[in-house]
């Protein structure tokens, strides 16, 4: 080898240094990076909530603030506890207002198993004394059960089974009009060939009756008696 062609051979080993780029790095990761979680997440609970409290309400609770006798009636039922609506050997007085309430919350709720009665009547004239319904013990009211024709507003509806008396109300046991406990009023009406006739007077939730100054004349009343403990259309 030449010595002259030393120079040359240096220069050529040198550009390769230079130019040698070593290992090749690694290039930028390819991985597809994690997508969001696929995972579903938990739906909104499908569990049917718990429905209102099916407790029975309590019943009403007593009033006696009165004016006047004609305020006050006197209930022959239990009207609070575990026999509540069952009748009862004593009595309670309270409002008329009161009275009736009662008697409604028991057709929603009927007793179940009530106690046998071996008792007599209790006191039930109704007083209303110093502002305050009670009793008096002079004489008593009997709770009975009438079958009479019905009528809404001015027409005859079928007939109908209520209980009670005059002082403290009377009051639906059966109506195909109206719910049990709803109030009755017996009332004597005039009706076709200048005659009178009797009947219970109801009142339905919601019905509104026409107003007039001279009551109309109905058409004869139907027929109604007991059969089996129920009041029926027909003789």
């Amino acid at each position: 080898m030449r010595w002259s062609s030393i120079p040359s051979l240096v220069l050529v080993l040198v550009s390769a240094c230079r130019h040698h780029d070593g290992p090749t790095p690694p290039s930028a990761s390819t991985t597809t990076p994690p997508s969001a979680s696929t995972t579903t997440p938990p739906s909104a609970s499908t569990t049917t909530p718990p429905s209102a409290s099916t407790t029975t309400p309590p019943p009403p609770v007593i009033d006696r603030r009165c004016d006047k006798d004609s305020d006050c009636a006197v209930a022959h039922i239990e009207t609070s506890g575990k026999y509540v609506c069952c009748d009862a050997c004593g009595t309670t007085p309270g409002t008329r207002k009161w009275h009736a309430d009662l008697q409604r919350y028991c057709g929603k709720h009927p007793p179940g198993d009530c106690y046998p009665l071996a008792c007599p009547a209790g006191r039930s004239i109704a007083v209303c004394d110093h502002g305050s319904c009670g009793i008096t013990t002079n004489g008593s009211v009997t709770v009975q059960r009438r079958c009479l024709p019905a009528m809404v507003c001015d027409a005859w509806t079928g007939c109908t089974l209520a209980r009670g008396n005059d002082q403290d109300g009377w009051f639906v046991e059966e109506s195909a009009r109206v719910p049990r406990g709803e109030l009755a009023v017996p009332e004597r009406v005039a009706v076709t060939g200048g005659k009178a006739a009797e009947g219970f007077r109801l009142l339905p939730p919601g019905v509104t009756c026409a107003p007039h100054s001279v009551p109309p004349i109905l058409d004869s009343p139907p027929a109604c008696t007991m059969k089996s403990s129920h009041c029926i259309e027909g003789s």
